[in-house]
């Protein structure tokens, strides 16, 4: 099994698969760079097929993979698929079970201290049955492509407090619809946008100044994406626009 390092070139977390490139400059497949730029993207383990990536900070991501030769049992990749991209329901509903007993316990030893922290448990709880509920139930590839489209508007109103304006646009790209989300701050500078851009894939978006949002926002779509081959990138653009483009991989025409 193989071992790949890759980094942003930039030094900052990448806006699109030509921004990452492996840690000893070594071409790489595409498909390496897809699955590092999309955990680096939602901070979060990704996989790509046969491929893991595992995000070690917010430039740099371990891509686990097949290849190479007599790997050692501990290194058979089949075990980090299973953990990160089969079962993922089943794995789900263990763990809401898990956090709404925990909750309960909070809720009988609830200090003023613990308020806030058993109030995003509760949200996280609240999240994370919806998010079952979206993915037990058959959408069309339309609706949930809207729907990714309208938490990704929500998530940057949340980031950014009140954009100036925002504006969504879409393009077909080979195999793929690119929904771009364009929100401009009127307040908000360079610094700061860039630390809303690391928190677009993130649970709970923070705020322009401080706080956690009601609801999961585009996060809770990451799975969902993970496992249609779907991708997410953020930018900058200018000195006061945040960028998010949703490459949303079309359905298959059916064959006749």
């Amino acid at each position: 099994m193989r071992h790949v390092l890759v980094r942003a070139r930039a030094g900052i977390p990448p806006g699109r698969v030509e921004d990452l490139t492996s840690d000893d400059g070594a071409p790489l497949d595409r498909d390496s760079l897809v699955a590092a730029g999309q955990a680096l993207s939602w901070r979060s383990t990704f996989t790509c097929g046969p491929l893991t990536a595992v995000p070690l900070d917010g430039t740099t991501a371990l891509i686990i993979g097949p290849g190479g030769t007599d790997p050692e049992p501990w290194q058979d990749p089949e075990p980090w698929h299973d953990r990160f991209a089969r079962g993922l329901a089943h794995r789900m509903a263990g763990e809401l079970t898990i956090a709404s007993v925990t909750a309960g316990l909070l809720g009988e030893a609830v200090s003023r201290e613990l308020g806030e922290d058993a109030s995003l448990l509760g949200s996280a709880i609240e999240g994370l049955a919806g998010l079952l509920t979206d993915l037990d139930g058959a959408r069309a590839p339309d609706d949930i492509a809207d729907l990714i489209v309208a938490d990704t508007v929500r998530t940057h109103a949340a980031l950014l407090g009140r954009p100036a304006r925002q504006q969504v646009s879409a393009r077909r790209r080979g195999d793929f619809t690119v929904h771009t989300v364009r929100s401009v701050s009127g307040d908000l500078a360079r610094p700061d946008l860039e630390k809303a851009r690391t928190r677009v894939g993130m649970p709970w978006p923070t705020g322009a100044r401080n706080g956690i949002g009601a609801d999961l926002g585009l996060a809770r779509w990451r799975a969902v994406m993970q496992a249609r081959s779907h991708q997410m990138w953020c930018r900058l653009e200018g000195e006061n626009a945040l960028v998010t483009d949703l490459w949303l991989r079309n359905a298959q025409e059916p064959r006749e």
